[in-house]
């Protein structure tokens, strides 16, 4: 069976979702910003450190190519004292001379045509606007190119450079920090949160502990109507539906025990004329018999109390079986005790044999134990082989009753004809009460439909299962399961 999650836990689940979601996001942006800003603020100590070694001296006597190459190491020196990597070129982008920084040397991309028609141009820096540079991140660098001398008169280009590497240990202390800030907010908020939800579910708990009071048997229990708009219309709606179905079950059980009682009380009214009927008829049979004279009227008579009999014999069955629904309509108990089934088929063979009058009865009985009332078992197989033989010819019909043993003490009892069988669409009605398949009415106008009903009702008094399989011309098969 799958594992359901609480309210409490789901809400708690998507709330850490979002909130991974949102410090990702925001984690990402942040890092980005701290990411450019280190960038620019490289690239401005990039452009100080050309504007300090610009203002030297040394490069304001510069006016030739010549006094520029003599100037050349000088100027190196100057740059490489602020720890940044150098090289100088000279007019026609030839390298003259270069220095790497003692603690992050880094070999720099050479100058381009391109890149020096850009260090030509004049670019606003956070420093003096007349300094021309062009700064630009590649391959893990941070560079800066500057043309040095007046415009159109360019007696050489400086690079400046250092490995943006340089800048991680800042982002990684940064991520950390931000981390661990994270970290401590999702703490809080998940503190928050858990007051902040606990009081809106609280109504939901007191309708599931009112719920299981109602199904454990507190029928008469109603949910309470709390909480929010939510809760509150879904407590009336669902007292609602209690209520109809309250209202639905008395209704139903008045309609069951008033049915109860009419059985009951019919069939006891019943048996009393039906005694008094069949007195009268037997003595009339018995004058009828000893009368000698006026034989023809005498035996038309005889003929039309003989019906009566059969008529009443039929009404007192249809009373006896309508005492026996209405008596496991009450729930009676089986008297449970240990038999075994073959041994309880065998015996009631001589009874059987009278009941298949005209038909063939076959037994194949094995030993099967089990448990079980011996009254109500010889009811169901008499009620299984009567329905047998009624829909079976006589002198053509065999009726075949078998036992078997199933696991655990439990045993199967089938009873099987070569009847006329039952129609695909009405086999799944034959044990409902009163229901009669349309071939038995036409063969057997007296039957009430009550006999399958009542074993079906004795074996799930049992416990037991009761199912049946029919061909149309093949004939019938009762299974009982107990």
């Amino acid at each position: 069976m799958t594992r359901r999650k609480s309210l409490m836990r789901s809400i708690y689940e998507r709330y850490v979702i979002v909130v991974v979601a949102l410090l990702v996001v925001v984690g990402g942006l942040q890092w980005q910003s701290l990411h450019n800003a280190l960038l620019l603020g490289g690239e401005g100590a990039l452009a100080f450190v050309y504007r300090d070694v610009s203002g030297e001296p040394i490069l304001q006597k510069v006016h030739t190519e010549q006094q520029y190459l003599q100037a050349a190491p000088a100027i190196i020196g100057g740059v490489s004292q602020h720890g940044v990597n150098v090289r100088l070129y000279d007019s026609h982008l030839h390298q003259i001379g270069q220095q790497y920084a003692h603690f992050a040397p880094v070999t720099l991309l050479p100058i381009t045509p391109a890149i020096a028609i850009q260090a030509k141009q004049y670019r606003i820096l956070p420093i003096q606007t007349e300094l021309r540079a062009y700064v630009m991140h590649q391959n893990g660098q941070v560079l800066l190119f500057a043309a040095i001398g007046p415009p159109g008169k360019e007696l050489g280009y400086v690079e400046l450079g250092y490995r943006e590497s340089l800048l991680y240990p800042i982002l990684a202390q940064q991520g950390v920090a931000f981390f661990v800030f994270s970290v401590l907010v999702a703490l809080f908020a998940a503190a928050l949160l858990f007051p902040l939800v606990g009081a809106p579910l609280k109504p939901l708990r007191r309708l599931t502990e009112a719920a299981m009071r109602i199904r454990e048997g507190e029928i008469t229990e109603r949910l309470p109507a709390v909480g929010t708009v939510e809760t509150v219309r879904l407590a009336e709606v669902l007292n609602d539906v209690l209520d109809k179905l309250a209202s639905a079950v008395n209704r139903e059980h008045m309609a069951a025990q008033r049915m109860k009682e009419f059985i009951s009380a019919a069939s006891h009214e019943l048996r009393t004329p039906l005694t008094a009927i069949r007195g009268f008829t037997d003595v009339l049979q018995m004058r009828v018999r000893n009368q000698k004279s006026s034989p023809t009227q005498y035996e038309e008579m005889g003929q039309a109390l003989t019906t009566m009999q059969r008529e009443i014999a039929r009404l007192e069955t249809l009373v006896k079986d309508l005492l026996q629904l209405a008596r496991l309509d009450e729930g009676v108990t089986p008297r449970m005790e240990e038999h075994d089934l073959a041994v309880l088929v065998a015996d009631l063979k001589p009874q059987l044999e009278m009941i298949a009058t005209g038909r063939q009865l076959q037994l194949a009985l094995v030993k099967a134990p089990l448990r079980c009332d011996r009254a109500l078992f010889e009811q169901v197989l008499y009620n299984l082989v009567s329905n047998a033989v009624n829909h079976t010819k006589s002198g053509e019909g065999i009726v075949w009753i078998r036992v078997e043993p199933l696991p655990s003490r439990h045993a199967r009892l089938i009873v099987e004809d070569n009847g006329e069988g039952i129609a695909a669409e009405q086999l799944e009605r034959i044990f409902d009460r009163f229901f009669r398949a349309s071939d038995a009415r036409v063969r057997n106008p007296g039957g009430a439909g009550l006999g399958l009903s009542i074993v079906a009702e004795i074996v799930h008094a049992h416990g037991g299962t009761v199912r049946a399989a029919s061909e149309l011309g093949v004939g019938t098969t009762m299974i009982v399961d107990l």
